[in-house]
């Protein structure tokens, strides 16, 4: 890992896979309470394809630092502006799980042009209305997600040991908010996008994902029945979808 200093921020730590300045690199952000080790399956496909990978550790998780005060989504954004300036990044393809896909929209809506292909799993919306709020969207497991996430711990504990719990009922205030004017923005959006469902399994419904990618100006919707961590429930299935989209 290669760990980013800075002096008034967190300190950053990312894993970078092949020669990040030839061709287009892959950017791959975790989810809350992982890692960058979560996409190791993944790297690995796209590695063999001769792509260079950046895979992120976000502040508060992994080798990364944690926030002196609050954790703020626009935070995580501003986070993967900064990586992608200190690798001299300018244009990537961009795989996001969950908070990470959160982070990886918000940053494809700020810096449009810095984001070829665009990748979304389980990607959670902020509430458009009172209706969002009130059908209690948030971002919590289900039993079945809980119990599968168990069995990834059990296999790999350096995750959640490393993340600074602080963050999760933070965060989750966040997206207690109305937010229209972050829908209002979605077609600031250039990237080539594809927005990952789990399916009915998950505590996102579907169709709300389904809202976010008719929202954007050049997206596609695809179903892998498999709960909220797609990537890691149904690996094969979802090298396949996102190996296809993302090309060489």
């Amino acid at each position: 890992m290669r760990v980013l200093r800075r002096s008034d921020d967190p300190d950053l730590a990312v894993r970078v896979a092949g020669e990040a300045d030839r061709g287009v690199p892959v950017v791959l952000i975790h989810g809350m309470a992982s890692d960058h080790s979560t996409w190791r399956r993944l790297a690995a496909a796209l590695r063999e394809r001769g792509r260079a990978v950046i895979s992120v550790d976000l502040r508060g998780h992994g080798r990364s630092g944690r926030a002196r005060d609050i954790y703020r989504l626009d935070d995580f954004r501003d986070d993967l502006v900064y990586v992608l300036d200190a690798l001299g990044i300018s244009v990537a393809d961009v795989v996001g799980h969950s908070l990470g896909a959160h982070t990886a929209l918000r940053f494809a809506m700020l810096e449009p042009s810095r984001v070829r292909r665009l990748v979304l799993e389980e990607v959670p919306p902020m509430p458009r209305d009172e209706a969002d709020l009130s059908e209690g969207i948030a971002v919590r497991a289900t039993l079945g997600e809980q119990v599968r996430g168990l069995i990834a711990l059990a296999r790999n504990p350096f995750p959640i040991i490393r993340y600074d719990g602080r963050m999760g009922d933070q965060i989750v205030a966040e997206f207690d908010i109305c937010a229209p004017h972050w829908w209002s923005e979605l077609p600031e959006v250039q990237a080539a996008t594809m927005v990952i469902s789990g399916g009915e399994k998950s505590f996102l419904p579907p169709r709300h994902l389904q809202t976010l990618s008719d929202a954007l100006p050049d997206s596609r919707f695809v179903t892998i029945e498999a709960g909220h961590s797609v990537h890691r429930d149904r690996a094969a299935e979802f090298v396949t979808h996102v190996d296809g989209f993302l090309g060489h």
